[in-house]
């Protein structure tokens, strides 16, 4: 197995890897979820750590002789106190440019080309299948809908349920999407630098994740509605059981949706959190489950 260091023809240039297996048969790139992840899933600006993305990369490569890229997120090189300006429609065109590494990378040309998204990615990987000439789109742990709906949704489950520390930041969170969504109604532009300003004041709702006014308006307008499906693409949606962090019926939201769609794949992994890991074991580690559904799916397209 091979990790060759390459970039992404963007305006910034973004750094990437190829993870690249003995023989490899097919190939994919992956996606990362909300926030600004470098390609492995750390968040310098706010100090997560994280290898999500690595180990998938590397699994799949050894698994399923699957060759991929991932690549650093416009923005993850900042630091938490610079405003952030990054776009929906900025992603796609990444992501786009990240495709046309693969499909010119002498490694990767002429293998089978897939996406796989996780969380957000998943979202962003099946907005960008209705178009692009790809073999099938993985989606693993997407939301079903508008995520900031979802967002605002889970602030008022804090509100309504928790106690104490938690009740008041719930409150907290849902005073913030509130007055934002009251920007976007009335179809206010703030700029980075703005929008920093106010939501630093809320801080302490936990809002990391959302750091740009302009991609936060995109999903509240559900800019990242997608059906790849229709456009004769395959797609598998794998759910996890264990996955907190979604809306209660997520599952059944996207069962009916697939149930409907000839094309679609659904598979429940019950032990799986919205992380990918086997919710079973303590210390962390990325399902198997998940890794074998996903190599055996891109087998069989």
């Amino acid at each position: 197995m091979k990790f060759i260091e390459t970039t992404i023809p963007t305006s910034p240039t973004l750094g990437a890897t190829l993870t690249l297996p003995d023989e490899p048969a097919v190939a994919a790139l992956i996606v990362q979820g909300s926030g600004v992840h470098d390609r492995d899933g750390n968040m310098p600006a706010v100090g997560f750590k994280s290898t999500l993305y690595r180990r998938v990369a590397r699994e799949l490569a050894r698994r399923g002789k699957l060759a991929s890229l991932r690549f650093d997120k416009r923005g993850s090189d900042k630091s938490a106190d610079e405003p952030q300006d990054y776009t929906i429609p900025q992603r796609l065109d990444d992501l786009r440019a990240a495709l046309t590494v693969l499909r010119e990378n002498e490694h990767t040309a002429n293998l089978p080309l897939f996406l796989i998204g996780h969380s957000e990615g998943a979202m962003m990987v099946a907005k960008l299948g209705e178009t692009e000439n790809v073999r099938g789109i993985v989606s693993l742990a997407a939301p079903f809908g508008n995520v900031f709906q979802l967002q605002r949704e889970r602030a008022r489950r804090l509100t309504s349920e928790g106690r104490g520390a938690v009740k008041a930041r719930g409150e907290r969170a849902l005073e913030f999407y509130q007055r934002i969504e009251q920007f976007f109604k009335e179809g206010a532009k703030l700029l980075p630098e703005q929008f920093k300003e106010f939501a630093d004041e809320y801080r302490d709702a936990g809002f990391q994740g959302w750091e740009s006014y302009e991609w936060l308006a995109g999903h509240w307008a559900n800019a990242l509605q997608r059906d790849p499906t229709k456009s004769g693409k395959p797609m598998l949606v794998v759910q996890g059981g264990r996955d907190a962090r979604l809306w209660p019926d997520n599952i059944e939201r996207w069962q009916a949706w697939c149930e409907t769609r000839e094309l679609a794949d659904f598979v429940l992994i019950d032990h799986m959190g919205h992380d990918l890991n086997d919710a079973r074991q303590k210390a962390f580690r990325v399902d198997d489950d998940v890794l074998d559904t996903v190599v055996e799916w891109t087998r069989k397209h």
